[in-house]
């Protein structure tokens, strides 16, 4: 998988365990993630279900290695902490990161990121 597919993988499953945290669900089937991807987001609706597990699986690891999550029994996965959205005030990227992840963007690294939207 190229490397730029890999990170906008990345940055919808982020965005899916975001929205999903703020439901109360920490947990996730890793086996039904493609299919709850292809059906929420539109830019992969058309996807292949398996090509879509694949990129997932890969992206999943990566996380994992992170400790951004963890895996559980009979193949579940669970966040490790809660994710915040913030928006880097250099590139104006939207990160979701973990409590436990350095406070950096995941575009361009910076350290100047604020809450998105803006707190008033």
């Amino acid at each position: 998988m190229r490397d730029i597919q890999a990170n906008e993988i990345e940055w919808y499953l982020r965005d899916h365990f975001f929205r999903q945290f703020n439901q109360g669900v920490q947990h996730f089937k890793k086996d039904s993630l493609g299919g709850e991807m292809m059906s929420l987001y539109l830019r992969y609706r058309n996807y292949n279900l398996q090509d879509m597990n694949d990129m997932i699986t890969a992206v999943v690891e990566n996380l994992i290695c992170r400790q951004v999550i963890k895996k559980t029994e009979n193949n579940s996965l669970e966040l490790t902490s809660r994710f915040s959205r913030l928006q880097c005030s250099k590139c104006f990227y939207i990160s979701y990161l973990n409590s436990n992840e350095p406070r950096n963007c995941l575009r361009c690294s910076s350290n100047e990121l604020h809450d998105f939207p803006s707190k008033r």
